[in-house]
């Protein structure tokens, strides 16, 4: 098909809005919605070359697939060596190790699996995952490798336009269907970040360019007027999604229909003096896939090092579209030239297949280099200081024992709890332990009581994300925090338990300046958690269901916010000692400083040892006037930003011995065990 510059203007839009969005521009939050914007232009221009190359009797799936790896892999390898290069002189093992790691799943086409079962999108760690932006690649690749198959199938017994238009559109409305189930179905942050990362949820965007590819009346839309209220519409679509959606909205389910919907419009518009055609925008749509490849390492970069000034952030975009433009001059376009199948003739053997050969011998070495990284776990001996305390911190990023295979969180669609049940059962005397992952750090030192517990059992039912707060609802998809709160309530208030724990991580949810949590009153008006009458809300409806436990003979014990740093302790030291700042042996951190980040929703907790609840406040406990240690014997306390290493609270736990045991509840002494 012929150059549009419509869609080129259209590819600049996107890589723009990510951009922004990525580097934190005010008004961008939606600018997310630029990757899908490419996933609909992509389905649209690979369905045209596939669907003419059909028609015409002369299309190659092979031939397809090299002319794909010829657009997409040279830059992307790249980067891939780039950063790892950069990163064997710049960043810390553990980080390092990672980044290899991802860059091989980003150069095998599979990220999108791996991030899926790591992190969602929005939530995601730049400073250690320097490759996330891969994961929209290797969506776009798993589709290239399975359209045209089924396309050379269907279209030779489907012909007609319209009949093909139709297998197109049933696809369209089964990914669609499960994009939505997946992000509102169910109770399930997995299932949220499948819905976001993978193919079967995300295919119906490139559908949608298939659509407009197929449709019967499109080569008429370009000469009339309509075709520039089309493009204007399409364009308005686009804009408003910026405005109106942020990393709080379910992402795509049917959300991401507004700006799909908008790119439809322009690309069915076929504008022959589209608004978007002007000469800078288009210098932008020519580098607009590198600029997306190498602006996330960018970011990335300025993550690691602590770096969060605007002057920064707005170098970082320039720098961006600098490395862009260098990329599509000196690495794009020479090795799209290179990788170009010459004519058909029995000299031009050797040329033909000598291109691909190179970029793949390059491709075996980088990854090749990748796995010598990983096996030597980032080189720590690159530095003595990090070669000291090199294995205490992965020791610390692994030291999290509760038993996840078997236990926590809820089952696959939300509808019922996975207890963790340890000790003999006695009804009436068990204890309920019902909190956030936050819970699940002392778990530890229930574990270590196990062989003394004959007389009762104690039973955990958490779930990341969701502290055990009556009415209070995230506001990103799948965490179901409602539904969890309910069911664990019906098992606090049965005549089995005698004594109920709360354990939260209470201070995140009522951050100032945000909006992850709303609290909802009992006819279920809600007001937003990080305000001071939602703290007030939730403090009540927190207050009446202590009364009712108490009302029903129960012990009600709360823990207030455990000390958290708010960094990733073990990356830390690991980058303190490979700069040259090794931690000091009495390395902390002022807790004050993070729960002024907050509304003192621990100061709430606190009053309701008046309505009868025993309240122990962890901070008192573990820190010095809210100066709280780091490490102890040069080994890190914390397994990452917040939560305590299961070694550290098997020690310390014992202040919640009393209450798991027939024991007199006494002053917990902490500092004599540490």
């Amino acid at each position: 098909m012929d150059f549009r510059k419509d869609i080129n203007g259209l590819r600049a839009i996107a890589v723009l809005l990510v951009l922004l969005f990525h580097f934190g521009a005010p008004g961008f939050e939606g600018g997310f919605i630029g990757v899908d914007v490419f996933f609909v232009i992509s389905g649209f221009l690979m369905t045209n070359i596939i669907s003419a190359g059909i028609d015409k009797g002369s299309f190659s799936i092979f031939g397809f697939y090299r002319a794909r790896l010829a657009r997409l892999y040279p830059a992307l390898l790249a980067v891939v060596a780039a950063t790892l290069l950069f990163g064997l002189v710049m960043i810390e093992p553990g980080a390092l190790k990672q980044i290899a790691r991802d860059g091989v799943s980003a150069l095998l086409f599979v990220s999108n699996m791996l991030f899926w079962r790591e992190a969602g999108y929005f939530g995601a760690p730049a400073d250690s995952m320097w490759f996330l932006h891969t994961w929209s690649l290797s969506v776009e690749w798993q589709f290239y490798l399975i359209y045209p198959v089924v396309l050379v199938i269907a279209f030779p017994l489907l012909p007609g336009r319209a009949v093909r238009l139709g297998l197109l559109a049933a696809g369209f409305v089964l990914s669609l269907a499960l994009s939505v189930l997946a992000g509102e179905a169910f109770d399930n942050t997995s299932l949220v970040s499948a819905g976001f990362y993978t193919l079967p949820t995300r295919a119906w965007e490139m559908l949608a360019g298939g659509l407009v590819a197929l449709w019967p009346v499109r080569q008429a839309t370009g000469t009339s007027r309509l075709a520039v209220l089309a493009e204007i519409a399409g364009l308005a679509l686009v804009a408003i999604g910026v405005v109106i959606f942020s990393g709080e909205t379910t992402w795509p389910s049917y959300n991401a229909l507004l700006p799909a919907a908008g790119t439809m419009l322009v690309l069915a518009a076929r504008n022959p003096r589209s608004v978007i055609a002007f000469a800078p925008l288009q210098r932008i749509g020519d580098w607009s896939y590198s600029i997306y490849l190498w602006h996330w390492p960018l970011v990335a970069g300025l993550a690691y090092f602590g770096v969060a000034g605007g002057a920064w952030k707005a170098a970082a975009f320039a720098l961006s579209v600098l490395a862009g433009w260098a990329s599509y001059r000196f690495i794009e376009q020479p090795c799209r030239r290179a990788l170009k199948v010459p004519p058909q003739k029995p000299s031009s053997r050797g040329r033909r297949f000598a291109p691909m050969a190179g970029l793949s011998a390059c491709a075996v070495a980088t990854m090749a280099a990748s796995a010598v990284v990983m096996a030597a776990n980032g080189f720590p001996q690159r530095s003595e200081a990090v070669a000291a305390v090199y294995q205490q911190s992965i020791d610390a990023d692994a030291d999290y024992r509760f038993p996840f295979h078997l236990c926590g969180g809820t089952t696959m669609f939300g509808k019922s709890l996975r207890p963790c049940e340890m000790g003999a059962s006695s009804p009436g005397n068990d204890v309920l332990i019902i909190g956030d992952s936050f819970a699940e750090t002392w778990h530890a030192r229930v574990e270590k009581l196990t062989p003394g517990l004959t007389d009762r059992a104690v039973v955990f039912v958490t779930k990341g994300g969701c502290p055990p707060l009556k009415g209070l609802r995230r506001t990103t998809a799948g965490f179901g925090c409602e539904a969890f709160h309910r069911m664990g309530m019906e098992l606090a208030q049965s005549e089995r338990f005698g004594t109920v724990i709360y354990i939260g991580m209470w201070a995140s949810y009522f951050q100032t300046g945000t909006h992850n949590a709303v609290i909802c009153n009992h006819i279920g008006n809600c007001i937003s958690a990080s305000t001071p009458a939602g703290l007030s809300l939730a403090i009540a409806n927190f207050g009446e269901e202590v009364e009712d436990l108490r009302a029903r003979g129960k012990k009600v014990v709360i823990l207030t916010t455990g000390p958290y740093p708010h960094f990733d302790v073990p990356s830390q030291l690991r980058r303190l000692a490979f700069h040259g700042r090794p931690a000091p042996a009495d390395w902390s951190f002022d807790f004050s400083s993070v729960l002024a980040r907050s509304e003192p929703v621990d100061a709430g907790i606190l009053t309701l040892a008046e309505r009868g609840a025993t309240v122990i406040d962890l901070p008192s406990l573990l820190c010095e006037k809210l100066i709280c240690p780091l490490i102890r014997d040069g080994a890190p306390l914390y397994t990452d930003q917040s939560h305590l290493r299961s070694d550290y609270t098997e020690v310390v736990g014992s202040f919640v011995d009393p209450f798991l045991r027939a024991e007199k509840a006494g002053s917990a002494d902490i500092h004599s065990a540490l």
